[in-house]
């Protein structure tokens, strides 16, 4: 009987291990690449993580250990494991799927703030991601959303809206680079001291962040991106560069 318990607490510990092992790519894939920093908290990176670590290093380990027999057959063991495996790798791919079809791919400044545009967002109108490039160099890409000003280009806007339910940041029609447009979108710049205020965390970080920058607050802009999870304070200095970013609390 301790036999078989401890074969099944060996064989659940080295399925976690592996687990572990490919939990680590996956994470460091997620946050340097799919969700660098702030979107994997702002964008919903580390909602999606919790399921694949749930996934990866609870259900596959827990199932192993249940039902794990070192007196079955091995034919039979082996077609167990087999079938751990494969309902792992479908759970595993699922939640990896939705982390990568939800990934930031820009970030679109409309009217006065920025806004968060997920890939699936474009891709489901067909847009090729890489077509962004000619708007930004940036990584997720900078957008300036430009607002229709004459009547048939505003009707044209609000039909796509009404009809394929595709708000104006996701219409990339109204897309230009945003070194064409700053001075229109800096002057959207917050007033920090009233955030700061009421808001110690944040008020902490951007002292740290003047620091590192050797930066003043009074010269630098601050504009909002808003996001599914969390909305973002970004910072651009006196030339016009994004130089940082604080962290509002979470919605």
């Amino acid at each position: 009987m301790k036999t078989s318990l401890k074969s099944r607490f060996t064989a659940a510990g080295l399925h976690f291990f592996g687990s572990a092992l490919l939990f680590s790519v996956l994470l460091l894939i997620i946050i340097k690449i799919w969700y660098p920093q702030p979107f994997f908290s702002a964008s919903g990176g580390w909602q999606g993580l919790k399921i694949v670590a749930l996934v990866d290093l609870v259900l596959g380990p827990l199932i192993t250990l249940i039902i794990y027999n070192v007196n079955k057959p091995k034919k039979v063991m082996l077609a167990d494991l087999s079938i751990i495996f494969i309902i792992q790798l479908a759970a595993l791919g699922y939640g990896i799927h939705a982390i990568y079809t939800q990934r930031p791919v820009a970030i679109a400044f409309w009217e006065n703030k920025f806004y968060t545009i997920p890939a699936q967002a474009l891709e489901k109108q067909g847009i090729n991601l890489s077509s962004l490039d000619q708007f930004s160099s940036h990584s997720p890409a900078m957008i300036y959303v430009e607002k229709p000003t004459s009547t048939d280009q505003l009707k044209s806007m609000l039909k796509v809206i009404n009809e394929k339910q595709i708000a104006p940041t996701e219409q990339v029609n109204l897309y230009h680079p945003i070194q064409l447009h700053l001075p229109n979108v800096l002057k959207n710049s917050i007033n920090i001291n009233e955030v700061i205020t009421k808001n110690k965390d944040m008020a902490k970080q951007l002292s740290i962040l003047l620091k590192e920058t050797n930066t003043k607050q009074s010269e630098n802009s601050y504009l909002i991106l808003e996001s599914k999870y969390q909305n973002i304070a970004l910072v651009f200095n006196s030339e016009s560069k994004m130089i940082g970013f604080l962290k509002a609390p979470y919605k």
